[in-house]
């Protein structure tokens, strides 16, 4: 009788335990995960051959400073909505305004606005919005038409006509050429002109070109370059649930040593045990020679299973780790790998552990570094099993996110953000072209499975920002090609 009673004890204290724990877990959801929009992104062009030099101020404030004629400025940080945008002359203040006018820019959208006109027309701002996706393997470019003197230019090649007519203040559409040196000839008819312009584009650059000045006038006319790295798209970081399940380790094929050791192995087995197969012994010694092929059975298969492992390791051993991310929250401590871009432009996903390793974007910042690094991480795997980010949804505003390079130095970031996108809108200047200070932006899929088109209805983003190198105290690692990262953390990484 005292052992049942005990029994139920401890049934309801098991109870009990299990139900707070679940209390606990319902109000860690209740936690706040969501934050502000994606910002704009806005670069300044100084076209107009008769404003000077200006002080750009946004709703008041100054945004840029000394914007002299033909320069284009870096993109910058505008949130998104509609903004009274100031050219005032420089060193005079808000109050010596050349150009006024309301802007509304969109979230996560790069734009170039550019101050145009003259004395004898009036003086505007132009805006155009860009579009930053590479064309992998490929070069882009644009060119922009603000010169008052030619009205209307077409550019060509040696070879082809590229842009028939593109009229003042204009800019023309989005062109993919092959990498490499190209001189362009811009030709006009009122008044007749001719002119080359020389320009390396670069593999996965967009390029713009900008004409500004007045020809056989002051300023003189000229072509101003700026070109960019080309983002990627957004990788397919999910995978088909209703797919045969697999695990993360492909079949390699067996390397000829290690076939030979398994054939020597098999065949001293069988020796040993004097059970060749086309041996016939009497009847009545059948059951231990069931017993003993039972036994060389498993040897055989312990061998075979030994080969294969030994083999995998040696055919294709995988390279050293660039390093680790970690995310104490999540109970995530796992390698990086290092990843660019596919052909289709889309990032890749980590390969040699594609469901348990991240990747980071090699052709983007590393983690420290000015700007936004990104790592892409699975979120199943095919079957619906889940993958290395399939808790990545549970990060809340404020959680810490670490990585710890091939030195063994550590950078701790916070969460800031977090972001669910169609994949065609998905913000990805803000996710790969923001320089705005440095930021890590961890990336997986979600939502639905869409059959259709062999992805998920969204993709995740989980922005981070660094927050502030110090003395680090973790273990130091043996790579010696791995990934630097600026800075170090001094703290716990757990």
């Amino acid at each position: 009788m005292k052992l049942l009673h005990a029994l139920i004890r401890l049934v309801w204290r098991v109870f009990l335990a299990f139900g707070l724990l679940a209390f606990l877990a319902l109000l860690d959801t209740q936690a706040p995960r969501a934050s502000a929009a994606s910002p704009s992104f806005i670069r300044i062009m100084n076209a107009s051959p008769d404003v000077g030099t200006v002080t750009i101020f946004v709703d008041g404030a100054k945004f840029l400073g000394n914007v002299t004629f033909a320069t284009v400025n870096d993109y910058r940080q505008l949130p998104a909505g509609s903004h009274k945008v100031q050219a005032a002359l420089i060193g005079k203040g808000v109050g010596a305004v050349a150009i006024v006018q309301t802007l509304s820019v969109q979230a996560g959208t790069a734009y170039t606005v550019a101050a145009t006109g003259t004395k004898s027309t009036r003086f505007s701002l132009q805006v155009f919005v860009d579009n930053n996706l590479m064309a992998s393997g490929m070069a882009k470019f644009r060119v922009y038409q603000f010169s008052p003197r030619p009205v209307s230019v077409s550019i060509a090649t040696a070879a082809h006509t590229l842009i028939g007519v593109l009229s003042y203040p204009q800019a023309s559409n989005y062109i993919r050429l092959p990498t490499g040196p190209y001189t362009f000839r811009v030709s006009a008819s009122q008044p007749s002109l001719s002119l080359l312009d020389q320009v390396t584009l670069g593999t996965n650059t967009v390029t713009s070109i900008f004409i500004v000045g007045v020809f056989q006038g002051t300023p003189p006319l000229q072509f101003v370059v700026a070109q960019v790295k080309g983002l990627p798209s957004m990788s397919g970081t999910g995978s088909d649930p209703n797919a045969l399940a697999t695990n993360a380790s492909p079949f390699t094929p067996l390397a000829p040593w290690p076939l030979g050791v398994l054939a020597l192995g098999g065949m001293s087995v069988g020796v040993l045990t004097r059970l060749w197969p086309f041996n016939r012994q009497k009847t009545t010694r059948r059951p231990p020679r069931l017993l003993r092929s039972v036994l060389t059975a498993m040897v055989a298969l312990a061998l075979t299973v030994a080969g294969l492992s030994l083999a995998s390791t040696t055919a294709s051993p995988a390279p050293p780790p660039l390093g680790r991310l970690i995310i104490p929250a999540l109970g995530i401590n796992t390698p990086i790998e290092s990843v660019g871009v596919r052909r289709d432009g889309t990032m890749e996903t980590p390969e040699q552990r594609p469901w348990n390793d991240v990747g980071w974007y090699n052709a983007g910042p590393r983690p420290g570094e000015r700007g936004s690094a990104v790592i892409a991480g699975h979120l199943d795997r095919p079957g619906g099993n889940p993958a290395v980010f399939w808790r990545l949804h549970d990060l809340h505003v404020g959680d810490n996110v670490l990585v710890v390079d091939a030195h063994g130095k550590t950078l701790r970031f916070h969460v800031t953000r977090i972001g669910l996108y169609p994949p065609r809108d998905a913000p990805v200047q803000d996710i790969f072209g923001n320089t705005a200070g440095s930021f890590l932006n961890l990336t997986t899929c979600a939502g639905d499975w869409i059959p259709t088109e062999h992805q998920t209805a969204l993709r995740e983003v989980v922005y981070t920002a660094l927050a502030g190198p110090t003395q680090a105290s973790t273990p130091t690692a043996t790579s010696h090609n791995g990934l630097s990262i600026a800075g170090t953390y001094n703290g716990s990484m757990l």
